[in-house]
Parts: C-alpha cells; sequence; structure tokens
C-alpha cells in the first residue's frame, strides 16, 4: 500500500518541481555588477558618470532609481565601481545626485552626501 501511494505521489511532486527547475536553468545573466544598469540611463545621467569614472563602469540594480511622480532620477554612486570614484565618498558617506526632467532632459537637481549603503 505505501508503494501504491508512493508510486502516485512521485510523479506528482516532480511535475511541482520542474517548473521552478526550468525558469532557473533559462535564468537572466545578469551580474549585481553590471555596465548595463548605466548604459539604459538617459544621455545627461550617463554623461555625468562618464565624467567620474574616466574609464569603463559598472553598477549595482540600486544604483539609479526613477520616481515617475517627481520625473526625477536618483543616482546613488555608493552602487557604482570605477577609477575615479573615491573623490565621491567621504568616509562611510557617498554622493548621491538628482538628476530632475526639464522638458525633454535631464539637469542634476540636488547632490548630497548621505550615509552609504553599504
Amino acid at each position: 500500500m505505501k508503494v501504491h501511494i508512493l508510486m502516485l505521489a512521485l510523479p506528482i511532486l516532480l511535475s511541482s518541481a520542474l517548473p521552478a527547475v526550468s525558469k532557473s536553468s533559462i535564468g537572466h545573466n545578469d551580474s549585481p555588477w553590471n555596465a548595463d544598469h548605466i548604459d539604459d540611463l538617459p544621455s545627461e545621467v550617463r554623461h555625468y558618470i562618464a565624467g567620474i569614472c574616466r574609464g569603463p563602469a559598472t553598477a549595482q540594480h540600486d544604483f539609479a532609481t526613477y520616481s515617475p511622480r517627481e520625473k526625477r532620477w536618483r543616482i546613488n554612486l555608493e552602487y557604482l565601481r570605477c577609477n575615479g570614484i573615491g573623490a565621491f565618498r567621504r568616509g562611510n558617506q557617498c554622493l548621491d545626485v538628482d538628476f530632475v526632467e526639464q522638458g525633454s532632459r535631464f539637469h542634476v537637481g540636488a547632490k548630497q552626501f548621505r550615509d552609504c549603503g553599504f
């Protein structure tokens, strides 16, 4: 009787586990430090980052957040990795830069040192 129940339960258990396996095997190759997090930003923000970094840069997911209500990008420089970033950190504080939309462009709205998130 136990064998019979096990034989009935096994296919059910396997079928419920297969979707999870197949989803993870497809996967998205998005590493935590990724240049795409910069490349997808408006050109004004990318230009600002290029001025800081003076070379290749990568960023984490939380590097840039957009508030549609405020039409504002907040750039959290603690989540940016590149040469030149040291000048934008003071001990355990990192610079956050806001870019506010004006017409079809973004301009620096505010800069403030805040406690780093790392």
